[in-house]
């Protein structure tokens, strides 16, 4: 069974310490609070206010849905737009939710898709990915050949194509798996990538596969794309590696693995895909019409206009919604588009605040855009309900996902952590926060499940209700608890993370440290950070480090990945070298080191701190503050633009 580590370790996300807490409800929009955001903008989220977000994904050949099925054909002809027959949809696509992901077997999912009904186009993604079939890590021609004769991006003009970063990321999973690196080669600069007006047309098909409705979505409206966000990638990647022993070596050997842990082969993985997320205009919608039963929608991208992606549908009118999901009063009612991420708890034992070492006790409540509830009060659904469609559109983790899709935003968990006033990044992440924090994460398919070495993990319906324990030397002040989740319903896929306050110690309520901010100068309106990845406002960017400050690089460190994804951005606007544009205080730019200059300067300092860059942990390592040797006081780089001390 081949088995990414980003498989393996992409669930280390669930399982470092976070802290949990309870809390007084509170919302907390855009701009309402730290001055620091525009007014979120919710695109359409629901029937009643307009239109619906549409997720249309596609792996190796046929359309697939986020929690892992294959979206299997329902008889409507695949016809091309000039009305010729295209290739017949397949009978057997891979198994993302078996053992061996790449492994082929007849689809099994329902892409159900709501008629008489507005949708805008908010995913369109297309991958192709094969295992150990390009081996040799000194020769990646034949990696890149693949990508540009074989697969479905065969027919876009490759020309000026060329190898871009070479990267190496580091994966641990105490008792599981063996600390190892990944390798990844980039390949960019093709003349396709360079072109800003394609577009992608949507048709509504009907069982004939005659078109019944059309949109047309220009390719620069779909705002987020960059592989350091998760998105588009053409690469070849090769994985449970040990670190290189020196400069320029490209194949140090494979990890053994640890005694009862998972399995570490030599994997040599490349993957082609385009995953463009995030629309910028919602006003431009495709309206479903009144049909029912099966269909198609297709997608034709006109930088491949003989090569349209054919998406098997069923639609459901309406009124033929079934009644799954309840109201308040708990009578059965049809489920609505969208997520609403709740959390409430029990009042503090005395007084108007939590004392620290007090017992909390909260309560996870997941609603669509129209108040309906998604759960049953005392249960959230298994993982085994969530795979088979059976969970009123909540998602789960499933690692095959990750590891086939490069796909990693399906975590659900609710993160607690406090007090904000100490929301401070790690510079070494082995230092102890300045925080406390703890996790709870929900159910997830993970090895065990998917081996049947846990017998029931799959079928294990996680409480609603959780209790934990407030440290006895919490500090005073306020805590957040951060609400994620994910759904996919309808042909909609969304993530909401929802952050909710409550006080500890005192009753005086304490402020984000205020050191990075500015995040509403681009993320406003149609671009706000509140309808990207996670869905948590720019408001609340200074607890993102409550999940993201681990020496693992599967889930990533704030500071790193921010860096990394706007310094490679082509649509970032500002000058790069202008920290002031996002950076608040003088402090929080004065704490430099090789891993987090390295997000912006690859290159930095050439072989000279080899070693280094490749030590995780230790008196000496890639973490260590340059600011104490090189780099303090007024030694910081001078071609930064720095805020005023």
């Amino acid at each position: 069974m081949i088995r990414s580590i980003l498989l393996k370790s992409a669930w280390c996300a669930l399982l470092v310490p976070l802290l949990s807490c309870n809390l007084l409800k509170v919302t907390d929009d855009e701009g309402s609070t730290t001055g620091r955001g525009a007014k979120r903008f919710d695109p359409y989220q629901g029937l009643n206010s307009g239109a619906v977000r549409l997720s249309l994904q596609y792996i190796n050949g046929c359309a697939f849905l986020p929690n892992g099925q294959m979206v299997a054909g329902n008889g409507t002809p695949n016809l091309l737009p000039d009305g010729t027959p295209g290739p017949a949809y397949p009978g057997v696509c891979i198994t993302p939710l078996g053992q061996d992901p790449l492994t082929l077997s007849p689809p099994t999912g329902t892409l159900q898709i709501l008629a008489d009904t507005q949708y805008f186009l908010n995913q369109f993604s297309v991958s192709e990915t094969v295992v150990n079939q390009h081996t040799n890590p000194t020769d990646l021609s034949g990696a890149l050949t693949w990508i540009k004769t074989q697969t479905a991006f065969a027919g876009l003009d490759w020309g000026n194509v060329s190898q871009g970063q070479d990267e190496w990321s580091f994966y641990s999973l105490a008792g599981a798996v063996e600390e190892c690196w990944t390798r990844e080669v980039h390949f960019g600069n093709a003349n396709w990538q360079k072109v800003t007006d394609d577009t992608i047309t949507v048709e509504v098909l009907d069982e004939a596969g005659t078109p019944r409705a059309s949109q047309t979505y220009l390719r620069s409206e779909l705002l987020a794309s960059s592989p350091y966000a998760g998105h588009s990638r053409f690469a070849w990647r090769s994985e449970n590696l040990k670190p290189p022993r020196f400069p320029g070596d490209k194949d140090p050997g494979t990890v053994t693995g640890i005694a009862g842990g998972m399995a570490q082969p030599a994997t040599y993985r490349t993957v082609a895909r385009v995953d463009m997320v995030g629309s910028t205009n919602p006003f431009k919608v495709l309206r479903v019409p009144r049909l029912s039963g099966p269909g198609a929608l297709r997608a034709t991208w006109s930088q491949l206009p003989n090569r349209p992606f054919f998406f098997p549908v069923t639609y459901v009118l309406p009124d033929d919604r079934p009644s799954t999901c309840t109201d308040d009063a708990g009578q059965p009612v049809q489920c609505s588009p969208g997520l609403d991420s709740r959390l409430t708890f029990a009042p503090p034992a005395e007084g108007s605040f939590y004392k620290p070492g007090e017992p909390v006790s909260i309560y996870v409540d997941l609603r669509d855009s129209a108040g309906n509830h998604l759960h049953s009060p005392d249960l959230l659904p298994s993982a085994r309900e969530i795979i088979s469609n059976q969970s009123n559109g909540i998602m789960t983790f499933v690692p095959n996902v990750i590891g086939t899709v490069m796909e990693n935003d399906s975590i659900s968990n609710v993160a607690i952590a406090g007090p904000i006033q100490n929301f401070k990044v790690l510079g070494d992440p082995s230092d102890k926060p300045q925080f406390a924090a703890r996790p709870f994460p929900f159910a997830f398919i993970d090895d065990a499940t998917l081996t049947g070495l846990t017998p029931g993990l799959a079928d294990f319906k996680w409480p609603t209700r959780q209790t934990f324990t407030l440290p006895a030397d919490a500090q005073p002040g306020t805590y957040v608890a951060l609400v994620k989740f994910n759904r996919a319903s309808m042909g909609e896929r969304v993530a909401k993370l929802s952050p909710f306050f409550f006080q500890v110690g005192q009753d005086e309520a304490t402020s984000y440290p205020g050191n990075v901010g500015n995040c509403q100068i681009c993320h406003r309106g149609v671009n706000s950070l509140d309808n990207l990845r996670h869905g948590l406002s720019v408001d609340h960017i200074e607890s993102c480090k409550v999940c993201h400050h681990y020496d693992t690089d599967t889930v990533g460190r704030t500071q790193e990945m921010v860096h990394r994804i706007h310094m490679n951005s082509s649509r970032y606007p500002a000058d790069r070298a202008d920290c002031t544009v996002c950076h608040l205080t003088r402090k929080s730019t004065e704490r430099p080191s090789l891993a987090l200059c390295g997000s912006c300067h690859p290159s930095q300092h050439g072989d000279e701190y080899f070693q280094t860059a490749f030590k995780q942990r230790g008196a000496v390592n890639k973490f260590g503050n340059c600011a104490q040797t090189c780099h303090g006081g007024d030694q910081l780089p001078s071609s930064h633009i720095l805020p005023a001390k």
